[in-house]
C-alpha cells in the first residue's frame, strides 16, 4: 500500500513538472518565433528547475540542462538571427540554481535522515532510562512500603508529603487511611510523634540532623510502650532546607531480648563463679589432707607430698582468682604470682631465700594460666629445694612480660649454685624437668631456654592466646 501510494506520488510529481516544461517550450516558441522579440519570460524556468532539485535532488539538474538548451536553441534558430551573452548568462544561471537547488536538497535529506537516527536514538535511551526510572521508582517503592520501620517525608514547614505503612500501623493500628496523614504537621500534631520530639524535628527543618539511638518512649498511641532509633535528616537543595525525612526503627523487641540476653549471661556468670569457688574449695580440701597425709609419712613422702599439695594449691589459687573476678577470660598473673610465692614461702620457710618479683602486666586466660602457673610452681620450688646450700642466702627473681608482637617472656632466675652442665633440659628424666618441658611444649606451644650464669636462669617463651569468655 505504501508502495503504491508512493509511485502515484512520482507520477503526480512527473505530470505537474511536463505540464511546466510544455508552458515554458510555448513560451519559448511564441516570443522567438511567433512574436519574434526578445523579452524576459525565461524567469519562468525557475519554477520546474526549483521543483526538479526539490523532488529528484541531482536526476533535477537534467531539466536545468534541458531549459538551458531549449533557450540556446531556440535563440538559434529563431528568425531573429543574432546571438547574444546574455543568453549565454541565462542557461548557465539555469544550471548554477538548479545544481545549488539539487545539492542543498541532497544535503537536507543527508541531515534529516542523520536527525531521524538520531531521534530514533535518542528515543531508544529515552525509553531505556525510562525503563530503568521505572525499575528504580518501583524498587524504592517497595523498599519504603515493606521496609520494618517508619519513614516520614516532610516538606520545608514540616507537612507530611509521604509516609510508609509502618508508622500507619504504629500510630493508627492500620486503620486510618494514608491520605489522612498527607499534609499533618510532624511538629505540631502529638498523634503522629513523641511530644518531647516536637523540639528536635523542629530543629531538623532548620538544618540540624538529628540521630537518637535506644530511645525510650512510654507511651505509644498503640497502648503499649516501646524503643526506638530515631533519626532526623533535613534534605538541602543548593544550601537550603527543602524537606526531611523522618526515621524511627523499633527496637523494642531487640531490646527486651537483650536484657534477656543479659541476665542469662549473668545467671551462667554467678554458676561459673559459684563452680570454680566450689573448685578451689575441693582442692585446698585435697590440699589439706595431702598435709595431713604428710605428717604421718616418712620423711622421703613427705617432700612428695609437699610438691603434690604445691601443684594443687597452685590450680586452687587459679581459680580463686577467677572466682572472685569479674572476667572469666584474664587472670592476673602478676597478682598470682605473688599469691604463689607467699604459699612456697611458707612451705619451705627453713629456707633462707627472698623472691624478687618484677612488676608486670599481662592477663592470661585460664587455658593458658594453669599450664604457666603449674610451670612456675616447679621452677620456684626447684630453686628453694635444690638451688642453694643448707643454710645460704640467696634470691630468686621471677617476671612475665608481653612483648608487642603478644609473645609472653617467662623467666624465673636464682644465684645459687647453678644446674650442672650435664643436666640437658630436654633429655633430663627428672620428674619436676619433664613436667615443665611437656607443660611448656605441649600445652603452651612455647619453648625453653636455660642459662647458667652466677646461678641458672629458666627463660620460657611462648605466644599469648586470646579468648572471648564471659564477662
Amino acid at each position: 500500500m505504501k508502495k503504491k501510494r508512493l509511485e502515484e506520488g512520482e507520477l503526480h510529481k512527473i505530470a505537474v513538472l511536463g505540464s511546466l516544461l510544455f508552458i515554458c517550450l510555448l513560451a519559448t516558441y511564441y516570443s522567438h518565433f511567433i512574436l519574434k522579440i526578445e523579452i524576459i519570460f525565461t524567469h519562468l524556468f525557475y519554477v520546474p528547475i526549483i521543483l526538479a532539485g526539490l523532488w529528484w535532488s541531482r536526476k533535477g539538474i537534467m531539466v536545468a540542462v534541458f531549459l538551458a538548451l531549449l533557450l540556446l536553441v531556440s535563440h538559434a534558430l529563431s528568425p531573429l538571427g543574432t546571438f547574444t551573452w546574455t543568453d549565454v548568462a541565462r542557461a548557465s544561471m539555469f544550471m548554477v540554481v538548479g545544481t545549488v537547488v539539487a545539492l542543498l536538497n541532497e544535503k537536507r535529506h543527508i541531515l534529516e535522515d542523520k536527525l531521524r537516527a538520531y531521534s530514533k536514538t535518542l528515543e531508544q535511551k529515552v525509553g531505556e532510562r525510562t525503563k530503568e526510572l521505572r525499575e528504580s521508582e518501583e524498587r524504592y517503592k517497595g523498599i519504603f512500603e515493606t521496609v520494618p520501620a517508619s519513614i516520614i517525608l516532610s516538606d520545608m514547614h514540616g507537612q507530611i508529603v509521604d509516609i510508609n505503612p509502618y508508622p500507619i500501623t504504629l500510630i493508627a493500628k492500620g486503620k486510618t487511611p494514608r491520605e489522612d496523614f498527607i499534609g499533618k504537621n510532624i511538629v505540631t500534631n502529638p498523634t503522629i510523634v513523641n511530644a518531647g520530639l516536637s523540639e528536635t524535628y523542629k530543629r531538623v527543618l532548620e538544618g540540624e540532623p538529628f540521630d537518637q539511638k535506644d530511645m525510650y518512649f512510654p507511651i505509644l498511641p498503640t497502648g503499649t510502650d516501646g524503643y526506638f532509633n530515631v533519626k532526623g535528616v533535613p534534605l538541602l537543595k543548593n544550601g537550603e532546607v527543602i524537606g526531611a525525612i523522618i526515621m524511627h526503627e523499633d527496637i523494642t523487641e531487640r531490646k527486651r531480648m537483650d536484657e534477656q540476653i543479659k541476665a542469662s549471661l549473668k545467671e551462667k556468670e554467678e554458676l561459673l563463679k559459684e563452680i570454680h569457688h566450689r573448685v578451689k574449695n575441693n582442692l585446698q580440701i585435697i590440699s589439706s589432707l595431702l598435709d595431713l597425709s604428710s605428717m604421718r609419712s616418712s620423711n622421703a613422702a613427705v617432700d612428695l607430698f609437699t610438691d603434690a599439695r604445691a601443684k594443687i594449691h597452685t590450680m586452687a589459687l587459679i581459680h580463686s582468682q577467677l572466682y572472685r573476678s569479674d572476667r572469666f577470660d584474664q587472670i592476673d598473673m602478676e597478682n598470682h604470682i605473688r599469691e604463689l610465692t607467699d604459699f612456697l614461702s611458707q612451705i619451705y620457710a627453713s629456707r633462707l631465700i627472698t623472691p624478687v618479683i618484677e612488676s608486670s602486666s599481662v592477663y592470661l586466660s585460664i587455658t593458658q594460666a594453669i599450664p604457666c602457673a603449674l610451670v612456675l610452681n616447679e621452677l620456684i620450688s626447684n630453686a628453694y629445694k635444690h638451688a642453694f646450700r643448707e643454710g645460704q642466702k640467696g634470691t630468686v627473681k621471677i617476671s612475665m612480660q608481653r612483648s608487642a608482637e603478644d609473645t609472653i617472656f617467662m623467666r624465673v632466675k636464682d644465684d645459687g649454685i647453678g644446674i650442672p652442665e650435664e643436666v640437658d633440659i630436654y633429655k633430663t628424666e627428672s620428674l619436676g624437668l619433664k613436667l615443665v618441658r611437656n607443660l611448656v611444649q605441649k600445652q603452651l606451644k612455647g619453648e625453653i631456654e636455660v642459662k647458667r650464669d652466677n646461678g641458672t636462669e629458666f627463660i620460657i617463651e611462648f605466644k599469648h592466646i586470646r579468648e572471648t569468655c564471659l564477662k
